[in-house]
């Protein structure tokens, strides 16, 4: 019985059902642990509250969102409110017994607040301290050995929590590495809306079979937008105890089983491309 991690990206709303199809159909066989996250909706109930939608840029290019206080809220509204809600409740029309966790329950995902963050804005470097974003500093797993135990499965979404109690709004693909790491899982499943990490961003059919780490690590300063946070992820996450982390295509048929198949991209300590 393999540990299975699977990155339910927000991105993947329209193949919900087949995700889904699958997670019924290898949770009999295998434990799996779902993490999500949640953009559309997160967008979503921030444009209902009238909110702006704002992102910070890193020195190192990296993009990710400026979550101040209000963000939050309405992260955590959407990320339970929604996005998981709706997850629990595929799930549960296909006889899977899942519950619905954040970073925050069981001390599951133990965070520190960036304080002050270094962002590029117009020009210049500016320092911003009303981010409410952190960083992944440990990750406690009993409860998600509890929920298998009990026959569930696990579905985890952000923010984390400090340890006085403070939530914070990590990002999931880290978040689902960090997990993997921590729970030893045989494999991490990342599913995108792309077949897999591209050699040619701008060609479908140019994907990258196999990476071993280092060759990842190399790989990170020449990608963009979500797949560049993704692969930087996986390479943390084999860091820490992960096996193998996979990059997939979560739009297909059947996903996990295309996955388990090896398709899409492969990276781990043991591999390398072709």
């Amino acid at each position: 019985m393999m540990r299975i991690v699977v990155k339910w990206g927000g991105s993947l709303q329209e193949n919900s059902t087949a995700i889904a199809d699958d997670i019924a159909a290898l949770c009999g066989e295998h434990r799996i642990t779902v993490v999500h996250g949640g953009s559309r909706d997160i967008d979503d109930t921030i444009r209902e509250l009238g909110l702006p939608r704002r992102t910070l840029q890193s020195p190192d290019g990296m993009v990710t969102r400026y979550t101040d206080e209000k963000t939050l809220t309405a992260l955590m509204m959407a990320m339970r409110g929604r996005t998981q809600a709706r997850i629990v409740s595929e799930l549960g029309a296909r006889g899977v017994v899942a519950v619905g966790l954040s970073g925050m329950d069981g001390g599951l995902v133990r965070t520190e607040r960036k304080a002050a963050v270094r962002a590029v804005v117009g020009d210049k470097v500016r320092v911003v301290r009303d981010n409410f974003a952190g960083k992944v500093v440990g990750v406690d797993t009993s409860v998600l050995d509890a929920a298998h135990g009990c026959g569930m499965v696990p579905v985890v979404c952000p923010p984390g929590m400090t340890a006085d109690g403070q939530a914070t709004n990590v990002d999931a693909d880290r978040m689902a590495c960090a997990i993997a790491a921590a729970w030893h899982a045989d494999r991490l499943l990342l599913f995108t809306d792309t077949p897999g990490v591209l050699a040619d961003r701008t060609d479908p059919s140019s994907t990258i079979r196999s990476l071993n780490r280092d060759e990842a690590g190399e790989l990170v300063t020449g990608l963009s937008g979500g797949m560049r946070m993704k692969v930087a992820a996986a390479v943390e996450a084999l860091d820490n105890g992960a096996r193998t982390v996979q990059v997939c295509d979560g739009r297909v048929n059947s996903p996990l089983a295309s996955a388990l198949r090896g398709a899409g991209t492969l990276i781990g300590k043991g591999l390398g491309s072709p």
